[in-house]
């Protein structure tokens, strides 16, 4: 069946650096459910072109992507070239731009585009906003957070005690990738990269007909610096019908933790937690279990695992583990945006201990729908008070997962790609 035969509204090209399904990290939910909202709900024809990961098994698209192109990778000479050239040489575009850009990737975008014309294209964070940044149809850059934003606290944080360039570094050349993690370079690559960064997303708001963030104060922020109105929020949202209100907790004392441990800010919560918080918590409650939720885990991450520390990998279903733990715990020091995991275990009813970068931009009320603590030993006297309190631990847990629903549901994202495509 044909597009013009299922009257759809608006035809849609969103182009992505990994397939949006399944639904297994927050930023493939945000786009499982971004797809779903523009395809089934809003009725719009919808054309997603991405590059492939690991993971990704394109079978398994949904039906609410009409249309799925694979987009080919550049060569690994591609990518040196490109790398030396446009992020050290002419210092024009981020490491990550460079790294996903590919002549023959974008010859067939611009062939899409000539075939199906579409109203409205849709490029998601800094990696896809250059295929799309020279089309002559209304053009979103889906930044998501402020990436130059997280790589700067990052910066601050954590140079030299972790792989300070998160999961794309995996998609360096091998012998590139050494070079980059030497610690002596690992500086100032990423003092460069965080210039690139502010000074591309802002390029990107001048090109493109509308920003797009998770956050709203992300979004006041940048159109403050881009002297325009052009950014949006579109928050994330919860499936709170999947992660849905129970009582956690009935496998003993475990602490939860949930992410991509390949993503630089989730390995240094987890090392910062296990160093320096879970020492106190113990000394309490002896028979404590650290349960890391998520794939990803370096050698040197793993080497923490022992008898109060599990790393379970990449699971089938996040709340059968979620479940079991009396307490989540987001002992973020460095990040941007909004944190995906905060939100997935609130709904479910778990008491969240978190840092005041962990709750940026959701605004919960602390203490009475979650727990903030920033100093290494009040995050650790709040989460045993939780794992003491059974009465706290479920008015906590009961509170937090009412706010999720009445304030970070999918029907506000609805409402605000309805707003944007007014404009088209």
């Amino acid at each position: 069946m044909d597009k013009m035969s299922e009257e759809k509204k608006k035809t849609i090209l969103f182009v992505m650096p990994r397939l949006p399904f399944p639904a297994s990290s927050g930023r493939k939910t945000s786009l499982y459910h971004y797809c779903r909202i523009l395809g089934n709900e809003l009725g719009h024809y919808l054309i997603v072109a991405a590059f492939l990961e690991n993971s990704d098994d394109p079978v398994r698209k949904p039906d609410f992507i009409n249309k799925l192109i694979i987009l080919p990778k550049a060569s690994a000479k591609e990518r040196i070239i490109n790398i030396i050239v446009d992020s050290f040489i002419l210092r024009k575009k981020p490491i990550q731009v460079s790294l996903y850009w590919s002549c023959r990737a974008k010859q067939q975008i611009d062939e899409l585009i000539k075939l199906e014309q579409p109203e409205v294209v849709i490029g998601d964070m800094v990696r896809s906003t250059e295929y799309i940044k020279d089309l002559n149809t209304f053009k979103v850059a889906d930044l998501d957070d402020r990436i130059s934003l997280r790589y700067k606290r990052q910066l601050e944080t954590a140079i030299g005690r972790i792989n300070p360039y998160g999961a794309f570094i995996n998609t360096v050349p091998r012998f590139l990738r050494k070079i980059m993690l030497l610690k002596p370079l690992a500086s100032f690559v990423m003092k460069n990269e965080i210039m690139l960064l502010k000074r591309y997303e802002l390029e990107m708001g001048k090109l493109c007909n509308r920003v797009v963030f998770v956050a709203k104060n992300e979004v006041i922020q940048f159109n403050k610096e881009l002297r325009e109105e052009k950014a949006i929020d579109i928050p994330i949202g919860v499936d709170t019908n999947y992660f849905s209100y129970r009582i956690t907790g009935c496998k003993g004392n475990i602490i939860g933790f949930l992410g991509a441990m390949s993503v630089a800010h989730n390995e240094y919560a987890v090392k910062y937690f296990v160093a320096n918080i879970l020492p106190d918590i113990l000394k309490k409650i002896s028979d404590v279990r650290f349960m890391v939720i998520g794939g990803g885990a370096s050698d040197d991450l793993l080497k923490l695992a022992s008898a109060h520390v599990e790393f379970m990998g990449r699971v089938e279903d996040v709340r059968t583990y979620l479940e079991m733990c009396k307490v989540f715990v987001c002992p973020m020091t460095f990040g941007s945006g909004i944190k995906t995991k905060n939100l997935e275990a609130m709904s479910m009813g778990l008491p969240v201990v978190t840092t005041s970068i962990g709750a940026e931009n959701i605004n919960a009320k602390e203490g009475e729908e979650w727990l903030i603590a920033d100093e290494k030993l009040d995050f650790s006297e709040k989460v045993i008070e939780i794992l003491n309190n059974d009465k706290k631990r479920i008015e906590i847990g009961k509170n937090g997962s009412e706010f999720i629903r009445n304030n970070f549901t999918w029907d506000v994202a609805k409402e605000q790609f309805e707003k944007l495509f007014q404009q088209v």
